[in-house]
């Protein structure tokens, strides 16, 4: 079995775990910072819609890219059912290659850390620094893998997870951590079983690449950013105290 990225099994339990007009702390906090904006933004590794769609609905000019092309197909179909038509991108952020530039880059929800290598994580900055108007602004959370850290080489099982046409998906997962390039890789099988029979199996690969908080700052700096903003767990003006919080960056191109 090969393994994959985010293939449809993956995508389908993401549309059932993480359903389109839920209640996410992320929202409210980038229809406030992007809506001051306005004019021409970009989500990058946008997925099914989780936050395009509601800031979209917001009134917000965004697009969106993203690698999977069962991720986009889902996307696709909300913004349809909902009668939006955003301009939505393949690719991969690292080489990221968008006709035109961007008033503002948004990567949430800890996608970032979705790039493997150091060496990937900076050339999405990079990108992102060529795909930015002058003054244009970043936005990227971050997070600690700390629950995985503590189950390391341990076999995990999810609660099944009930899909509407009557099957049902069941998760294994195993991770492994490579302190020293600060890498924690999870493989996760799928396996979708309707009517006593297996009907569909998928690996997927999840690295989790992290950085310290100070790291961090001094990475976006190094690759042309300024006026670098902290705050935790999408609360402007909050500082992080806790290694459980999520970093929330704001950066200017410089």
């Amino acid at each position: 079995m090969t393994l994959t990225a985010y293939g449809p099994l993956c995508t389908e339990v993401y549309e059932i775990t993480k359903p389109i007009g839920q209640d996410y702390p992320d929202i409210p906090y980038y229809i406030k910072h992007l809506s001051s904006i306005g004019r021409r933004i970009l989500e990058a590794m946008v997925g099914t819609g989780r936050l395009l769609i509601p800031l979209l609905e917001a009134g917000i000019n965004i697009e969106g890219i993203d690698t999977s092309p069962d991720m986009l197909a889902a996307c696709r179909k909300h913004c349809t059912d909902r009668n939006l038509n955003p301009v939505l991108h393949q690719g991969c952020v690292e080489n990221l290659d968008i006709s035109g530039r961007y008033n503002a880059i948004a990567v949430s929800f800890g996608s970032f850390m979705l790039l493997e290598k150091r060496t990937a994580a900076v050339a999405a900055l990079q990108a992102f620094a060529r795909h930015l108007e002058p003054q244009g602004r970043i936005f990227i959370d971050l997070e600690l893998p700390i629950e995985d850290f503590k189950t390391e080489n341990l076999v995990k099982q999810r609660s099944p997870i009930n899909c509407l046409d009557g099957s049902t998906i069941l998760l294994q997962f195993t991770s492994r951590i490579d302190w020293l390039n600060q890498l924690n890789t999870t493989v996760i099988r799928y396996e979708k079983w309707k009517e006593g029979k297996l009907v569909a199996t998928e690996l997927q690969n999840v690295p989790l690449h992290w950085f310290g908080r100070d790291e961090f700052i001094m990475c976006l700096r190094e690759n042309g950013y300024k006026d670098i903003i902290l705050c935790a767990n999408y609360t402007d003006g909050l500082e992080p105290t806790s290694y459980k919080d999520t970093l929330c960056f704001s950066a200017v191109l410089a």
